[in-house]
């Protein structure tokens, strides 16, 4: 009998060994603590996010996104700018979304393709969402970059059962992603844990006090309404994209990838973009943030 046929406690103790497991770091709780005073000076919330180089960076990143920053300005190269840039309601966001990641910070293969898929679903997320009411700036991108946490803690408790539940997923579609292959691991997770890792994600962000709208939007199954949120679609949307764009990358073949976007937006009733334009904003999101990603790495 596989791993994945052993039966695995329900969610909540996942949950607990989770909390266990991967504690939530002492420097994002000590910046959340300060970004919730309004007291608190601007020098002391710069030294907390200096401790921590991804928040420092991905900081820097938003400040001199398009979102922030005019047109033939000067690029944004002060972390205290940065900070004065973004606002401190941006900040909140960003310190829990790049500390629960880095809670799952382990070296295992699986995690790792996790991360960088997280990154490249933030991208995404970001490209297809306009800014509107309820709709801060960098919240498409951060509910993107965590639409995967759920399957970071099941990696982190269940390392070899949720390493199967993969393989399987992609095994059972001749060794690729499709569409049908993300919907199929759900239903490979909800057998083993009683709930899907999106569901999971929601619950961890609930438990660290991350913003609700995040949670919910992770949240968003499969199939929801078109009258549901625009930037909640656009996260399902991201979580099943992601993974075939980052494949098509890698194999050099979008041949295929426009119908797959498609389908994609058909199952999350994303209806409110051409598809010839939702595939090219998906594939110009993955491949910036793909060289972004490599620049990191050399």
């Amino acid at each position: 009998m596989g791993d994945l046929e052993r039966p695995f406690p329900n969610a909540n103790v996942l949950l607990d060994r989770v909390v266990d497991i991967c504690p939530f770091p002492a420097t994002a709780q000590r910046l959340m603590i300060l970004v919730n005073d309004e007291g608190a000076p601007i020098d002391a919330i710069a030294s907390a996010v200096q401790c921590d180089p991804a928040l420092a960076t991905q900081v820097l990143r938003v400040a001199n996104s398009a979102a922030f920053r005019p047109a033939g300005s000067d690029a944004v190269r002060d972390l205290r700018q940065g900070l004065v840039t973004v606002g401190l309601g941006e900040l909140r966001m960003m310190a829990g979304a790049m500390a629960l990641l880095a809670t799952f910070a382990t070296r295992d293969e699986l995690s790792l393709d996790l991360h960088r898929t997280s990154a490249v679903s933030g991208s995404i997320a970001e490209a297809i969402v306009p800014l509107g009411p309820g709709v801060t700036r960098s919240l498409p991108y951060l509910c993107g970059l965590l639409c995967e946490v759920g399957a970071l803690a099941c990696l982190a408790v269940d390392g070899p059962g949720y390493v199967e539940l993969w393989q399987r997923t992609v095994n059972s579609n001749g060794g690729r992603w499709s569409p049908e292959a993300v919907t199929g691991r759900e239903a490979l997770e909800i057998k083993r844990y009683g709930i899907a890792s999106r569901t999971i994600a929601a619950r961890l962000l609930r438990r660290h006090h991350l913003p609700p709208e995040i949670a919910s939007a992770i949240e968003t199954a499969p199939g929801s309404s078109p009258t549901v949120p625009l930037f909640h679609r656009a996260t399902a949307f991201a979580r099943i994209a992601t993974l075939l764009v980052v494949e098509a990358l890698r194999t050099r073949d979008s041949a295929a990838l426009k119908e797959q976007i498609g389908e994609v937006a058909r199952i999350t009733s994303l209806v409110e973009l051409d598809v010839d334009e939702l595939a090219r904003r998906c594939l110009l999101a993955a491949t910036t943030m793909e060289k972004t990603l490599r620049a990191a790495r050399d």
